[in-house]
């Protein structure tokens, strides 16, 4: 009778020595499959970071030139900031601004004085400024690195 009572013990024990054996495994088994199936390195590391910050770049003086309104000319005075994309094409920019600033005085004075009154005409003496200096700075860049001419200030005579 006491060998009976000690049976069902020991049964009992190797029961629950081996339920957590399985469990053990199950987990050892879950683990190593996460550890070879996930990517190898790591992935944002390999993504090249994008400078992508809003930058802009005052110019030195206000541009001051003719035009012509009606029969008589009058005299414009613009300032404008330009807005490029990162650090790096902010220091390109600045460091072509005599050429920027030449371009954008040329889109400015073939402009009519009615371009500088009108909202619509604003914006396409922008556009035009834009797409002007992009075209110099793809033929000596490569590239085009600005995003938007921005008027500050304009004032007419």
């Amino acid at each position: 009778m006491a060998d009976d009572l000690i049976m069902p013990k020991v049964a009992w024990y190797k029961r629950k020595i081996i339920l957590i054996l399985i469990a053990v495994l199950l987990l050892g088994i879950g683990g190593a499959g996460v550890w070879f199936l996930k990517p190898s390195g790591n992935t944002t590391e390999e993504q090249p970071v994008v400078d992508n910050k809003a930058l802009y770049i005052g110019l030195n003086q206000p541009f001051i030139f003719p035009v012509v309104a009606g029969r008589r000319e009058r005299l414009v005075q613009v300032e404008v900031q330009l807005m490029v994309r990162g650090d790096k094409n902010q220091a390109e920019a600045r460091r072509h601004l005599p050429l920027l600033e030449s371009t954008l005085l040329e889109v400015f004075s073939r402009q009519s004085a009615d371009n500088y009154i009108t909202a619509d005409g604003k914006q396409t003496v922008r556009n035009e400024a834009v797409n002007e200096l992009n075209a110099v700075l793809t033929e000596e860049l490569g590239t085009s690195l600005i995003e938007k001419v921005l008027f500050t200030s304009i004032v007419m005579q």
